[in-house]
């Protein structure tokens, strides 16, 4: 719990009790004339109710004083402290509700709880992202967080895994309508990096990811829509990627009947939780590859981490309705030059990633556009 939003909201009962302090001390250097140090001592001994008696009023000014002090503070304290215990009640089921909001920078939004959301914060979590996410159901609360406490668990056991998953304190989880602006204020989506929209209903995706766009045209946004028909309206609309689960699936299901083990690749290639993973790596000034040719980089990559270089993502023109920045080819030319600017497609399998972060010296994935 943030303490700081304790204090904004139990301030004012605690400024009572304090009032209350400082007048009684007050009073009693006055009224009885004793030094600072024993009004001090006397204001405490006699708010605290437990009148040693070693210093008395002893006069009809000082005795009068401490009668209404003695009828009203027990009250007023009372009511403070009963206040102040609501208040931190009340912040704290705030908290639990994600209401207090998020500070966190470079972060991913999970929008909804469905399996194609569940899928991909497994995903994120083994990639040590830090993820924000949100629901409309109150009751789901209590599935993500067990389930994000599940993955971490026992992706720890894993000696592969066990340095790159994220934290607890990585994912931030709230309650809200993420198709209002004020629910996704609570997400800080200024900071954030990109946003996956996978609700169950294809209207509040859509809404969603305008809003999305609006309020911060820098994220980077994938929809899962149900009806691929509104794929065309979400590109035009600015949305970075559209996804339909069943027309994926259905290709899945294909491939895995006439092609099962290279479905099973895919499958290996798509889950970080499996032998190996595809990433990709900006060429920049930092990256050994960048002003090589392919043919040159191949072998170097091979030889320094044992990943294969696999492709190369180009930026192309951008094109009247369309959000596909980057051209792709996999297995290109051996002539083909990393330039700046270039991404390299790399699979490794999880024992020599850490090698090839270690080497290719940049982080994995787009930066920021």
């Amino acid at each position: 719990m943030r303490i700081s939003r304790v204090l904004r909201l139990v301030w004012r009962p605690i400024a009572v009790i304090a009032a209350i302090y400082g007048v009684t001390v007050t009073g009693f250097i006055w009224s009885q004339g004793v030094s600072i140090y024993n009004g001090i001592y006397w204001g405490i001994i006699t708010m605290s109710t437990v009148g040693y008696g070693d210093i008395v009023p002893t006069n009809p000014v000082s005795k009068a004083f401490t009668m209404g002090l003695a009828l009203s503070t027990i009250g007023v304290i009372g009511y403070s402290v009963s206040t102040v215990t609501t208040l931190a009640l009340q912040a704290r089921e705030a908290e639990s509700l994600g209401l207090d909001g998020t500070r966190m920078k470079g972060h991913t939004l999970v929008l909804g709880w469905t399996p194609v959301s569940r899928a991909a914060l497994q995903e994120l979590l083994l990639q040590g992202r830090k993820i924000a996410v949100m629901t409309r159901q109150q009751e789901l609360l209590a599935e993500i967080r067990p389930y994000v406490a599940s993955v971490i668990r026992m992706a720890q056991k894993d000696p592969q895994q066990r340095q790159r998953v994220s934290r607890e304190e990585d994912v931030f989880v709230a309650l809200g309508d993420y198709s209002e602006r004020g629910a996704l204020d609570l997400l800080n989506i200024s900071e954030a990096r990109e946003a996956i929209v996978a609700s169950s209903d294809d209207s509040r995706n859509v809404m969603t990811a305008l809003i999305l766009k609006e309020l911060a045209p820098h994220l980077r946004i994938v929809v899962a829509v149900l009806r691929e028909e509104l794929r065309k309206t979400l590109n035009a609309a600015g949305v970075t990627y559209v996804i339909s689960p069943s027309d994926l699936g259905g290709r899945m299901v294909s491939m895995a009947a006439t092609e099962p083990e290279v479905a099973l690749a895919f499958d290996d290639l798509t889950t970080t939780s499996y032998g190996s993973t595809m990433e990709q790596f900006l060429c920049n000034e930092k990256n050994p590859l960048t002003g090589m040719t392919f043919d040159e980089a191949f072998p170097r990559l091979r030889k320094a981490t044992g990943a294969l270089l696999v492709g190369v993502a180009k930026p192309r023109p951008p094109e009247m309705g369309s959000r596909i920045r980057f051209q792709v080819d996999l297995d290109p030319s051996p002539q083909v030059r990393l330039e700046n600017g270039d991404y390299a497609l790399v699979i490794s399998s999880l024992r020599s990633l850490d090698a090839l972060h270690q080497w290719i010296r940049v982080p994995p994935g787009r930066t920021r556009d």
